[in-house]
């Protein structure tokens, strides 16, 4: 571990032997731990981590999967006399996280997009009379002028950062709204700086290193639980037949398993394969409602379901301690992502397997999606020019993604498919360049701008053939949502809204399609640009983009998927192998337990 430590300017202190005040602070929140959460005592690192918090002392913590990390900053915030603010970068583990929380009567609460207005002004009411200890809000919270503002008349005693790691361009998870959050910190709590706690899972010296730059950390308390799993078996098969090897292993080793897969049709399809053997599974993404996702998991902690496929989505908070495999389908992005996901597996120190398997296609697969998730310069120029051809003059842009796909392919050799166009437009997004005319967490949102009369009214004046289907819709969106559609906006998924309604998902497209035309209602989709564009105007030659940084941004995940080529090629232990790429050198030749080591890889090389 002292090649990670060497990312700071000084090797942090230990703590030393704790003093008569120190030990009274430990006794106090192993008191918290008991009467809030239930448990007997702290776990690997958490007091230390706790320790240095409630000394209000910067701390930076590797925490891998499965180590406690939230308690780190849920028993503190009982004790400090202000709130905690935590800054996670999803919607659905924060909602998770309160929800929980709610459960032991801990006063927590989250703002989002998805807030209604009430009741922001309701969690707002409570911070100022203290009535919360812990608010969850997502980095872009806090560019939020009127959440600042707010949050100027509220005590924050510490800041946690959950899922740090997003904060560096060398970081497999880059959020540009990351290196932000220690000038929003510093705008909503000017008089007094907070203590900040910095946590991941997994990181390299780069990272370590921008995280403690870009947060501004002062003399950080630094802690790693180190990433050794001494029960965890890691194996790489080679395979063409990546479904029958999945059977072979869930057949041979029982108890919980999740398979991850790189797109949202592969998980389907294959807790489809699951089911037609006989086995209870279920299939987890995005693109699935708050509510399915939540039984979904449920079920899985009440062990209704053996397996769950799922993209990464699926994973950030869940804490199910006895998953005995963790497979994937496909090749992961970075050792990062992959050793993550990979702990979720025999987190109750029960012997447990992680396997990846892959075929040569998936490799040319992968290089594919990374070619295409950062465009070339004139990749970004075509798409803001083709976009600028279409503004309004109210600087707006509204169009299906496949006909704009099909404007970027007309006069070019090459295809220009969804994943770069979606690149391409998140360039412009960073730069400023374009903005989301609608933010949607959901995969759509909608908000009806004219009263239900009016609607009723207009849906008289289409065409009779349509008529069915706008009425059907909107009648679904009463039973589903009531008047709060007229109000505030509304996530939902395309899919389960259309069969509810008892029509097409195209159908029902169309349908908010035309509101939005009309201008009945705002309406934002996966299969929707919908974007402002403040400066159409511009010579598309001459964007004020760093270039040189996406080049190198690209650089560097391609040579972070190289590293898990090298990974997958290894003939040697694989344990040590990932040891050495997160910079620990103490270990044992051999772990016995990976493929290498017990012989069980004998697999071609691809």
């Amino acid at each position: 571990m002292w090649n990670i430590l060497k990312a700071f300017d000084k090797v942090p202190d230990a703590l030393p032997v704790l003093s008569t005040d120190e030990e009274a602070l430990l006794v106090r929140a192993r008191e918290v731990l008991r009467q809030t959460f239930g448990y007997d005592a702290f776990r690997g690192g958490q007091e230390a981590v706790i320790l240095s918090l409630l000394k209000q002392r910067d701390t930076l913590a590797i925490m891998p999967t499965g180590q406690g990390k939230s308690l780190c900053y849920q028993v503190p915030s009982l004790m400090l006399p202000g709130l905690t603010l935590v800054i996670s970068p999803l919607i659905a583990l924060m909602k998770d996280q309160v929800d929980s929380l709610k459960k032991i009567n801990y006063p927590a609460a989250v703002i989002n997009s998805q807030t209604a207005l009430g009741e922001q002004e309701r969690i707002f009411l409570e911070l100022t009379h203290r009535r919360l200890k812990l608010l969850f809000v997502a980095p872009e919270r806090l560019q939020n002028e009127r959440f600042i503002s707010e949050m100027r008349r509220v005590e924050v005693s510490l800041v946690a950062v959950d899922e740090a790691h997003c904060i560096s361009e060398w970081g497999y998870d880059f959020r540009p709204s990351y290196q932000k959050i220690a000038d929003g910190i510093s705008k909503l709590s000017p008089a007094a700086r907070p203590a900040t706690l910095a946590l991941t899972a997994t990181a390299t010296t780069e990272v370590l290193r921008d995280i403690k730059g870009y947060l501004a950390l002062q003399n950080p308390y630094f802690h790693t639980g180190g990433f050794e799993r001494d029960n965890l078996s890691l194996s790489v098969f080679a395979v063409e037949n990546k479904r029958q090897k999945l059977l072979n292993i869930l057949q041979g080793v029982s108890g919980a398993s999740v398979v991850y897969t790189m797109s949202r049709k592969m998980a389907e399809d294959t807790a489809f394969f699951l089911r037609s053997q006989g086995m209870t599974a279920a299939y987890y993404h995005a693109g699935l409602s708050d509510t399915a996702r939540s039984e979904i998991q449920e079920k899985f902690f009440a062990n209704d379901y053996r397996a769950i496929c799922a993209t990464n989505a699926f994973g950030m908070g869940i804490n199910k301690a006895d998953v005995r495999t963790v497979v994937h389908l496909d090749l992961p992005e970075t050792l990062e992502a992959y050793y993550q996901e990979a702990g979720r597996a025999g987190r109750d120190g029960v012997k447990s397997f992680a396997v990846m398997l892959y075929a040569k296609s998936d490799i040319d697969k992968r290089r594919y999606m990374i070619e295409n998730s950062y465009p070339a310069r004139e990749d970004v120029e075509h798409v803001f020019k083709a976009l600028a051809s279409l503004a309004t003059r109210a600087n707006e842009v509204i169009i299906e993604k496949e006909k704009l796909l099909v404007m970027l392919v007309a006069n070019r050799k090459d295809n220009f498919g969804a994943v770069k166009l979606d690149a391409a437009i998140g360039v412009l997004k960073r730069y400023g360049l374009a903005s989301e005319l609608f933010e949607a967490e959901e995969n759509e949102s909608l908000k009806v701008l004219v009263p239900r009369e009016e609607l009723e009214t207009w849906i008289k004046s289409v065409e009779a053939a349509s008529q069915a289907a706008h009425r059907a819709v909107l009648e679904r969106l009463l039973r589903s949502f009531g008047g709060e559609c007229f109000v505030n906006r509304v996530g939902f998924s395309l899919g389960v809204f259309a069969a509810k309604a008892g029509l097409k998902a195209d159908d029902v497209l169309r349908v908010f399609q035309a509101w939005l035309a009309a201008g009945l209602a705002e309406f934002a989709s996966e299969k929707t640009i919908s974007l402002a564009l403040p400066m159409p105007q511009l010579d598309s030659k001459k964007l004020p983009v760093d270039w040189k940084f996406l080049d190198l941004r690209k650089k560097v995940i391609s040579e972070k998927f190289g590293e898990v080529l090298r990974y997958i090629r290894h003939t040697g232990c694989r344990r040590n192998y990932v040891l050495d790429y997160f910079g620990e050198s103490h270990y044992t030749e051999h772990c016995g337990l990976c493929d290498a080591c017990t012989g069980r890889h004998a697999r071609k090389m691809l």
